[in-house]
């Protein structure tokens, strides 16, 4: 479990600062767009910044052997709730390349919140 949410934590941030400088970089040279597109914008990179530090800090915690789960819950959470409202919109305007990793991030981020659902989950070794 550790190393799928330090995967997943890497992989959100990494993600949340690319499409932060692409953004960026659209609008310097394009312009910037109407506030609704710069509001999605933000948006789309505040859920892969503060779910991908969530699963960091959920990933060293359970190295640590500390509580995990509520940082992983809330991690999950906040992704799930981007990427549900998101999907349509994607699959009805956006190229199949931006569909598939809103697609990753909600299947990965339900398997974290499944797995720190559990009772029983056992610690994994440092």
């Amino acid at each position: 479990m550790s190393r799928l949410l330090t995967i997943a934590g890497i992989v959100l941030i990494l993600g949340g600062l690319a499409h932060s400088a692409g953004v960026i970089h659209l609008y310097a040279t394009a312009g910037v767009p109407d506030a609704n597109r710069v509001l999605l914008d933000i948006w789309i990179a505040e859920a892969q910044l503060l779910s991908g530090g969530l699963y960091l800090a959920a990933s060293r915690a359970l190295r640590a052997q500390s509580r995990w789960r509520a940082l992983s819950v809330f991690g999950a959470l906040a992704l799930i709730g981007f990427a549900v409202p998101i999907l349509p919109v994607l699959v009805s305007r956006a190229p199949f390349v931006f569909r598939v990793p809103a697609i990753i991030y909600l299947a990965v981020s339900l398997v974290i919140l499944g797995r720190a659902a559990r009772p029983n989950e056992r610690r994994e070794p440092v």
